[in-house]
């Protein structure tokens, strides 16, 4: 079931929320010997949150899995446990100091992709992806400051919403760079619309957050679509630019060729990183990652005003090895332009290439989430269950 209808079910009594707690207790037990996307599970404090919930929340008895490191005041989980949502654990995520980010470590092994045990889930939100894949909880907290909500869900062939630019509220407020937004990734496009929207508006602990974002009416029309195959010096794998052609060519929307000229975005980046992450930077780089974001957003503005949104692969390439951790695995460009300018980006799935999911991300102007998300439901593609998952004797 999706979350939505786990929790009117909470809802109405037909289920109890012990019962769905438990059903995703087992399911994790089950599962995380192949797949390894739990850091801890709080399996008693899970029980005990179901046994005293009050089933009237919109997402009354939903478990969920938080991502490590995650602090415990977090704005988003203090309001999808309040409106009923109920943690099972941590999921992991990018070992500290590992080369490449696109990969999960439970401290011992690491972690596996549903769709194929010999792929990474991607990261760094890797095991909440692996797990949602797999089906053992409908949601998954994150943060994405370079793809880490978008990226896992493209290998995982579900769905990562990075909302504009403090859409959700962050324990430690609006960062100096800009550049990360709390975030849900879930299997179903509606549910990760709702959770966003219950995580959503300003906080005591970030004030500065953008006003409460109640989910959407979103509009239906012909959509105007811009798509590129690679926003930067690395072209996107034959099959998943295939892909995604097909999946546009296949749909009710009207493809525009429009220009785009972006500056690099690996110069701007790291600069905003490290003053998102209290490291400072020279002056001059500074100025010079501002004007990269100034020339970029202007650049966007041009570009929607022709066209609806702004397609592209959110990864350039499917899943790679879970054991390449060591290499500079270049995959997640297309993302990364969207931390630096904060426009929104929703990754949906568009289909297979050689039997891997591959991700669309579809992109709007600034505060067009309801925008990004009705032309990414018109897109998406229906997956079947991975190989490995609580569906698969």
């Amino acid at each position: 079931m999706t979350a939505r209808e786990t929790a009117a079910s909470v809802r109405s009594g037909s289920v109890a929320a012990l019962e769905v707690v438990e059903a995703a207790l087992d399911a994790a037990r089950r599962l995380d010997p192949l797949l390894h996307f739990v850091e801890e599970l709080d399996a008693e404090g899970a029980r005990r949150a179901a046994e005293r919930l009050e089933p009237t929340g919109a997402l009354a008895g939903v478990p969920f899995l938080i991502k490590a490191r995650t602090p415990p005041e977090s704005p988003i989980l203090e309001r999808l446990v309040t409106a009923g949502a109920i943690p099972i654990g941590w999921a992991t995520r990018a070992r500290p100091g590992a080369v490449s980010l696109t990969f999960g470590w439970n401290g011992r092994e690491y972690t596996r992709n549903p769709w194929d045990p010999e792929r990474s889930p991607g990261g760094s939100t890797a095991g909440g992806a692996a797990a949602v894949a797999a089906g053992v909880v409908p949601l998954a907290t994150g943060g994405d400051s370079g793809g880490s909500l978008r990226i896992p869900t493209a290998f995982c062939g579900i769905v990562g919403f990075k909302g504009t630019y403090g859409r959700v509220p962050r324990p430690g407020g609006r960062g100096l760079g800009g550049l990360t937004t709390a975030g849900v990734i879930g299997a179903d496009l509606d549910d990760v619309v709702l959770a966003t929207s219950i995580a959503s508006g300003p906080h005591r602990l970030d004030p500065s957050a953008l006003p409460h974002w109640p989910v959407p009416t979103e509009p239906t029309r012909r959509w105007r679509v811009a798509y590129f195959s690679t926003l930067g010096a690395c072209p996107a794998e034959e099959g998943v630019d295939r892909v995604l052609r097909e999946r546009l060519a296949a749909t009710d929307v009207q493809v525009v060729d429009v220009p785009l000229k972006l500056a690099p975005t690996d110069e701007a980046w790291p600069v905003l990183s490290a003053l998102d992450n209290g490291r400072g930077a020279e002056a001059a780089a500074a100025n010079r990652a501002r004007e990269i974001r100034d020339h970029n957003n202007r650049a966007l503005a041009d570009l929607f005003a022709e066209v609806d949104v702004l397609v592209t692969p959110t990864t350039l390439t499917v899943a790679h090895g879970y054991d390449q951790h060591e290499q500079s695995i270049v995959t997640g460009d297309p993302c990364w332009v969207f931390n630096v300018t904060g426009h929104p980006a929703v990754s949906v799935p568009a289909g297979l290439s050689n039997g891997l999911p591959v991700g669309m991300q579809v992109v709007a102007p600034h505060g067009a989430d309801a925008v990004a998300l009705a032309a990414a439901r018109q897109l998406q593609a229906d997956l079947s269950a991975p190989p490995i998952s609580t569906t698969c004797k």
